[in-house]
Order: C-alpha cells, then structure tokens, then sequence
C-alpha cells in the first residue's frame, strides 16, 4: 500500500514539472532577441496609440531629405523620392538590457508595432494612401522607436509657366494624420530643422533642379469642440534648367527680330521688303506652332515668349500689309486714290504726331496732284498720274509702318526685360 502511494506522488510530481522543463528548454533554445521581441508583442495592441492608457498625447517628431524629383507639366504633379525619419515614444516597448545580454536595441518589422500612420493629403493617387517603403523600425531599451523608410510622394502642384523656359516652380505638401487628431498625436518637426535638404543620390542631370525646401507647422484649434488638427507644409522649389532651349527658342526668337527689324530700315518701295516679311511671318507662324506642342497648356498663365512671337506675328502683319499697301500706291499702272483719309486722320499726322514718327519728308507732299520732286520713296513719273490723294494716303502709310516699328521694339525691350528680371 505504501508502495502504490509512493508511485502514485512520484507520477503527480513528474506531471508538474515535466511541461515547466520543456518550457525552460524552450526558452533555452532561443536567442535574446527572440526572447525580447516574445515579451514585447506579448498582449502588445498595435492598432492603439502608445499613450492612450494615460490619456497623454503621443509625439511624432518628422523630417525629411530629398532624393530624387521630376515633374509632370501636363498633369501639373510633382514627384518626390525622399528618406523620411519618424521617431516616437511607446512605452510599451521597454526592457532592461541586462536581462537580455546586454541587447539595447531590436528590429522589428513593418506594422508589427505601432505606426503614425502620417500620409499625403494633397495626394494625386487617391487609390495610394501609404507612401512609405516596408522597413524595419529600430526600437531602444528606453521605448523611443526609430523608423526611416524611402518614401515616394505624389502631389498636385499648380504650375506657373510666365517665364518659360528659364521658370521656377513652387510646391506645396501636406502631410499629417488621416483620423488621429491634435490632442492624441502631436506631429513635430524633428529637432526643428526645417530645412529640407538634397540627399547624396539627388540627381543634377534632370531638367528640374532641386533649389531650396521647408517644413512648416500648421495647428488649427476648434476650441468650441475641443479638437486640434496639426499638419506639417512642405515647401520645395525647382528650377528648369533645358539647355537645349537656348537653341529652340531664345536663338529663334533674335533671329525673327533681326528679319523684322531689317523688314523696317528697307525702304517703303522696295518689292523685297515684302518678300522678307512674309518669311518672317512663316518663321514666326512656325515657331509658334512649336510652342503650341512644347509649352504646358495651362489656364492661368502665358509665357512671356508665347506672347512675344503673338506680338511679333501681330506686328509683322501690320508690316506686311503696309509693305503690300506702298506697293499699290506706287504702282504708276494702277488708277490714282480719289478718295481721300479721314480729315481728323490727315491733321494729325501732319501735326506733333508726324514731327514725333519722322514724317517730315511725307507731309512736305501732301497736296500735291500727281507730280512733286523726287524723293527716292514716290513716283519718278509723275505726269503719268492725273490728280490724286496719293501723297496724302502715301503719308498714312508711312505713318502706319513707323507705328509698326514703334511696336515692334517695344514688344523686344518689355520682353528682353522681364526675362533677365526673372533670370
């Protein structure tokens, strides 16, 4: 009897103890990073804020460093390879280190633990919320959480093409949480370094040059329903720099300049004057049809050059159509002009108005019937035309084409100065 007792507590104990020994020789067989990262994530809720057992507010401190950029002008978005850092404090997530080897710091994977869950408001993919890469986070024995994923962000950004080709544009970014409000996660800039900066693999190959960034934090309180909303802005500038513009566009442009301007100093009579014309007008009509496909179609700017070749086309027509008019005027085949301008018309441009454009030469034959002196600019035959107006629609013609010329250089000097004033 003695002998089934004793059988009968040995077994007791042994069923007691053995699961504990496996257990041990469990816990044996892993490593101290594998024992810490069991204890940590054990009951670990990673869907709550680490600060909402105490009602406190959890800090976010956020910066980021630009890696890469480009932009696309016909959808008007911005493009943004970048390293954010995001750093926090769970204290849930603490440990001696003396109990685990020393071991002051552990990895642990993407949303194994709590995530700010900070995205991209002005965001152009509406089906992309999360533009952050899957990358570990580092977690110290102290409970402060280090996580620096590559992140790529998308953004609408509303371009300003006025000095095209030598623009620079300016966008802006928000960011911050999508439901946790003020009071619960505070979003801070990290150590208040504003400034956003180039990273080592910044391209400078592109046609967009990363010029200057900021960081800026936005709180808005509602005090009335005791909420607060804290969003980071994010400013970046760049500047296009398209070599190949200077070819495709400023060496054009002084050449239909030049073409026009020698357009004005051959004389009013000369038949090739209006042949050059209508290859400035084909140049000009040309170019503008190249800009039509190159430059960003926008609705809330015109680039200066676009309305510089518009004005040139425009001024260039008055030309041509004054050089068209002299020709008919001077022509001794065709019949004499018997209507004469308009009185107000002829009084003025015989007036300040002709001293001012150089028409001296011009008034000085108004009135004359068919003959006058030779003047190099009106008809050597003067017998062969009977009495006319010809003198007087002769000095509204030149009249026409100074004012073409007036128009022309300043159209050139408001244009030349608005670039360098940009540039």
């Amino acid at each position: 009897m003695a002998t089934w007792r004793l059988l009968v507590v040995a077994t007791a104990v042994l069923a007691l103890c053995l699961p504990r020994q496996l257990l041990a020789d469990g816990q044996q067989d892993l490593s101290p990073e594998e024992r810490l990262k069991k204890k940590l994530l054990d009951g670990y809720d990673k869907s709550s804020l680490p600060h909402r057992q105490n009602n406190d507010t959890t800090v976010v401190e956020f910066s980021m460093m630009l890696q890469g950029s480009w932009i696309e002008e016909d959808k008007q978005i911005i493009n943004i390879n970048a390293w954010v850092l995001m750093t926090w404090m769970d204290p849930r997530l603490t440990w001696d280190h003396k109990d685990y080897g020393g071991l002051d710091n552990v990895h642990f994977g993407d949303h194994e633990v709590w995530q700010p869950g900070i995205v991209l408001y002005n965001n152009a993919d509406v089906t992309k919320v999360d533009p952050y890469g899957g990358t570990d986070l580092v977690i110290k024995d102290n409970g402060r959480v280090w996580w620096v994923p590559p992140a790529t962000l998308r953004a609408e950004c509303p371009l300003d093409v006025t000095y095209w080709p030598y623009d620079t544009q300016v966008c802006y970014l928000y960011l911050g949480s999508w439901t946790k409000e003020g009071y619960h996660m505070d979003i801070q800039i990290y150590a208040n370094r504003t400034k956003v900066s180039a990273g080592y693999f910044m391209k400078l190959t592109h046609a967009w040059q990363y010029k200057s960034g900021k960081l800026v934090r936005i709180v808005s309180d509602y005090p009335d329903l005791n909420l607060r909303y804290v969003m980071l802005q994010m400013t970046v500038s760049f500047a296009r720099v398209s070599p190949i513009f200077t070819y495709t566009v400023v060496f054009p442009a002084i050449v239909v300049s030049v073409l026009t301007l020698l357009q004005f100093v051959l004389p009013m009579r000369e038949p090739r004057r209006l042949l050059l014309g209508c290859v400035s007008l084909l140049l000009t009509l040309m170019h503008l049809i190249y800009l039509a496909a190159t430059v960003p179609t926008l609705s809330s700017s015109v680039p200066i050059v676009v309305k510089f070749f518009g004005q040139t086309l425009a001024v260039t027509v008055a030309s041509v159509g004054v050089s068209a008019l002299l020709l008919r005027l001077t022509d001794t085949r065709q019949p004499t002009i018997a209507t004469p301008p308009p009185i107000a018309l002829k009084t003025l441009l015989t007036g300040p108005a002709g001293t001012f454009l150089f028409l001296r030469q011009y008034i000085a034959k108004v009135g004359m019937s068919g003959g006058g002196a030779e003047d190099g600019e009106v008809l050597e035959d003067s017998d062969a035309r009977p009495a006319s107006h010809h003198y007087e629609w002769l000095l509204v013609a030149a009249a026409t084409d100074r004012v073409a010329f007036l128009a022309f250089l300043a159209t050139f000097f408001i244009t030349f100065i608005a670039y360098v004033a940009a540039v």
